[in-house]
């Protein structure tokens, strides 16, 4: 991580990074839309970022419209607080 006056600070994490088995980055919406529905646990909150910004907002939209699961799209940049 690059620390105030550009230098490089490193941080401890306390997490564990899990691999996501059957999922493609180049899925289209209806196969992100079946993924969330399937996944069990089934997820709190769903983050979008990924293409253009209108389609982030619509699939963002969409999931929480047909799902129930809260959603946000990000924007270019965003810093979101995992806690």
């Amino acid at each position: 991580m690059t620390g105030r006056g550009g230098s490089t600070e490193i941080l401890k994490m306390n997490m564990e990074v899990q691999v996501v088995d059957g999922f493609s980055g180049h899925s289209d919406r209806r196969q992100l839309m079946d993924y969330i529905k399937r996944m069990q646990p089934r997820p709190e909150r769903v983050f979008t970022e990924h293409g253009d910004e209108k389609a982030c907002v619509d699939l963002a939209s969409s999931i929480y419209k047909k799902l129930k699961i809260e959603t946000r799209a990000l924007t270019n940049l965003e810093t979101v607080r995992l806690l």
